[in-house]
This record gives structure tokens, sequence and C-alpha cells, in this order.
């Protein structure tokens, strides 16, 4: 994966300056951040960039959601199983009123625990889903101002629009692993190699006039947000649930599970109860698992965005 300050030291290199780290930490870009010097990549030179880069690929979730839903159907449905199998066999003070009583006690503390934390968790999911479509809107907003941009400079930016869409096909493909629908790639370079490409042109546009020059600036300016947009959506990809999270959870309701079946008659009623509320807690984590990668899995937020500027860019592009 390309490092965000890696992304900002490979504009540096493209800017003139033999060291990227060095040109960073004295400001000589006009980058979104600053980065202090013990953060900076010391083993890269600027003459690596040349030879490609690494892009930013989705990142997936630790856990696949529905292994996880798996799991946590059998091990809900799978305590109270043994629990109703094991409760015979138990001496009668153990299922004595009394006995019934402290467990209750502390099985509702730990479902109040349980019910805290998966409230939190569906909140974080989907606050975190909602920020990253939120973030895909920006970015193909940033996308498209920059090609606009692009076209004050026409004849010379044709060339900059055309790797500007190869770009925008290269983040498709890295970004909706899954999707089958997107447009194919005409670029084999990733997506890093090729905004790196696209700096190198920009730089060489050659202004006639003041006009030209202030265009080319905007160009740049648009080019770093769009930098930007890229490694927000990026960090969105890269959340995930924690899986020693998701254990002590998945314990606390199976151990509310097995205190079901410890006192629970053992007919079919009961048995068929419990089977729907395991597989229903077991559905409810599925999808939360499932938006903790908004990029992939059957919930996922859609690229259309990035294809309807991708499909502006070409419909209107140079010559057309």
């Amino acid at each position: 994966m390309l490092s965000f300050i890696e992304m900002g030291k490979f504009l540096a290199c493209k800017q003139g300056h033999p060291d990227g780290r060095a040109a960073l930490t004295a400001n000589a870009v006009p980058f979104p951040l600053r980065y202090s010097d013990p953060l900076l990549p010391r083993s890269r030179p600027c003459s690596s960039w040349d030879a490609g880069s690494p892009g930013i690929a989705a990142t997936r979730s630790s856990m696949d959601a529905l292994t996880l839903g798996f799991i946590v159907f059998a091990a809900l449905f799978g305590g109270a199983a043994i629990a109703i199998r094991v409760a015979p066999l138990l001496p009668a003070h153990h299922l004595s009123k009394d006995s019934q009583d402290a467990v209750k006690l502390g099985v509702g503390m730990i479902a109040a625990m349980a019910s805290l934390v998966l409230g939190l968790m569906t909140a974080s999911v989907s606050g975190n889903f909602g920020n990253a479509s939120k973030d895909v809107n920006s970015y193909a907003l940033n996308l498209l101002s920059l090609d606009t941009d692009m076209r004050h400079f026409q004849p010379q930016s044709c060339p900059s629009q055309v790797l500007l869409a190869d770009y925008i096909r290269s983040v498709l493909h890295e970004t909706w692993t899954g999707a089958t629908d997107l447009p194919a790639q005409r670029n084999p370079a990733d997506s890093g190699q090729i905004l790196l490409q696209l700096d190198g042109m920009i730089h060489g546009w050659t202004p006639t006039t003041a006009d030209d020059a202030a265009v080319r600036t905007n160009v740049q300016n648009g080019l770093r947000t769009v930098l930007t947009s890229r490694w927000t959506i990026s960090q969105d990809s890269a959340a995930a649930i924690p899986t020693a999270f998701v254990v002590v959870l998945v314990a606390w309701l199976a151990l509310i599970f097995v205190s079901f079946g410890l006192y629970a008659p053992p007919n079919m009623v009961v048995i068929g109860s419990l089977l729907l509320c395991a597989a229903s807690i077991a559905g409810a984590l599925f999808l939360i698992s499932e938006m903790s990668g908004p990029f992939d899995g059957l919930v996922s937020i859609s690229p259309q965005p990035l294809v309807r500027v991708l499909d502006f860019i070409d419909t209107h592009g140079c010559g057309k």
C-alpha cells in the first residue's frame, strides 16, 4: 500500500527535490499535512519512484463476515444445546429457585453489557459506512473538478486527461475488488504509478500567459486534493472490527444462551425459539461485519459516483 507520507514524497521528488523527505520537512511542497522529521521515509530515494510505486488497494476485514455469522450461531445455539443436555445431570439444588435467581442476576448484568457493546459497535460501523459513502462522493467531485480545470489548458492537457481517466479506472479496480461490472482498465499500471505519471505531465505543461500559469497552479492544487481524498478512502476501507472485541462479545452472548438452556424445559418450542434467537443475533453480527468493509461484500458502497465521472471524461474528452 502506498502510504500518505510516500505519496507526498513522490510529489516532492517530481518537483525537483533530490530527497523528497527533506522537501517535506522544509515545507517546500504545499502539501495538506506537515510531518516531523522522524516520521518521514528514510530508505526510499527519489530515483526509486520512477521504477513504479504500489497503488492503494482496498483492505478487507480481518474476519470474513459469513464465517463470523456461522461461528456466532454455533457458539450460541451450541451453548444452549449443551446446557439442555447437562441440566438433567446436575444435582437438584443446582437447579433450585435460589440458584436460578442468582444466575439470572449475573446473566442480566452480562446482557446489559452485551447490549451496550453491540449498540456501540453498530453505531460505529454505521457511522464509518456513512462517512465512507460521503468520502466517495467527495472524491468523485474532486476528480470532476480536476478534469474541469484541465480543460482550460487544452490542447496541452489532453494527454493528462486521458491519464486521469486511466487513474480512475485503476482506482475502481483497486477499491471495489469484488465488483464485476466495472469499466475495463486500459493502463496496466496501478493508481500510484499513474498518479506519478500524471503529476509529471502537469509539471511539463508550458504556460504562455499569466492565466495559463494560474490554471496550472489550480490543477496542481486539485491533484493534491485528489491525493488527500484517495488517502481518506483508503483509510475507510481499512476500518475493521477488532477480532478481540468480537470474541468477547460472542463469549458474553454464549454465556447468556447457556443460562437459557440450563433452566428452560427441553421441548421443541423452547429449542425452536433458541434456534431462531441464535440465528437472529448471528445475522445481526454478520451484517455489522459486512458493513465494516464498505467496499466489498453484500453490503457495500456503490462505485457509481466514480463511474459517472469516468463516463463524463470519456464522453467529453479532447476532440469530442
